[in-house]
């Protein structure tokens, strides 16, 4: 069973994996109204390109292999990390610490998640285990511990909840950037009801900034089908792609 047919059984696999069919899907199924021409803007580019997320990532990080090589894991998480700064560069003013913080938020998110099913618990986990940890963040980014914290622990609340929190108010910035970013690479679900809803976010994306997260997501998991590298398959499909789709000059 691949793990198309697999999504649609009543009791999900604790543990998801991508295969060639169910990517195929993905691939066959893009959606129409995402342009297949778009730009990438410079200025992400450089940040992205400074930054390298997907360096950060620690296989300690992670609650064990079965998380960090699935759907939930290394490269996801990269790809979050990713589209936040995307969206933090394009309705923000930010500074370069505010925007690593907002990096690790995305890196740490789904490290301690338990299944790749629900787990309903696994942002409060993260922000926990994250909280005897804070020597992970590097000093610069360790005054934001609070802002990373509280957006890992209600990233996967609906709205309705978040905002009867006080501390949204102080951290909604994180929070709204975080839950879109997460969003975003749905894509990688071989399912197009479980794939992004505006319905769901505050912040809303570009059509373009959607196409490659569709692009992004899709070719990092066949990259990695391959290679079974998470590095190298983030790594060199943000490469191609920052490269081909960058704005021209």
């Amino acid at each position: 069973m691949n793990l198309r047919e697999a999504l649609f059984q009543s009791k999900k696999p604790v543990h998801q994996f991508h295969d060639e069919n169910s990517l195929m899907w993905i691939q066959t199924n893009r959606v129409n109204i995402l342009p297949k021409n778009y730009f990438l803007p410079d200025q992400f580019v450089k940040i992205v390109a400074a930054f390298k997320p997907w360096l950060f990532l620690e296989d300690f990080w992670f609650t064990d292999s079965l998380i960090r090589d699935g759907i939930h894991g290394y490269r996801h998480n990269s790809r979050v990390a990713i589209h936040a700064l995307y969206l933090a560069v394009q309705n923000y003013d930010l500074s370069k610490d505010e925007l690593k913080a907002i990096m690790f938020a995305c890196l740490i998110h789904d490290c301690r998640r338990e299944n790749d099913n629900a787990d309903r618990e696994h942002g409060l986990r993260a922000a926990n285990w994250l909280n005897e940890r804070i020597d992970i963040l590097p000093e610069d980014i360790q005054i934001f511990a609070d802002h990373i914290k509280f957006a890992i622990t209600v990233h996967t609340d609906l709205y309705d909840k978040i905002v009867e929190e006080s501390l949204y108010d102080t951290f909604g910035l994180f929070v709204d950037i975080l839950k879109t970013a997460d969003s975003m690479d749905r894509y990688r679900f071989p399912r197009s009801d479980w794939w992004f809803l505006e319905k769901f976010v505050k912040l809303i994306p570009t059509q373009d900034h959607l196409a490659f997260a569709f692009d992004l997501a899709l070719q990092t998991e066949f990259l990695y089908l391959s290679c079974k590298d998470n590095r190298k398959s983030v790594m060199t499909t943000w490469s191609r792609l920052s490269k081909n789709k960058r704005s021209p000059k």
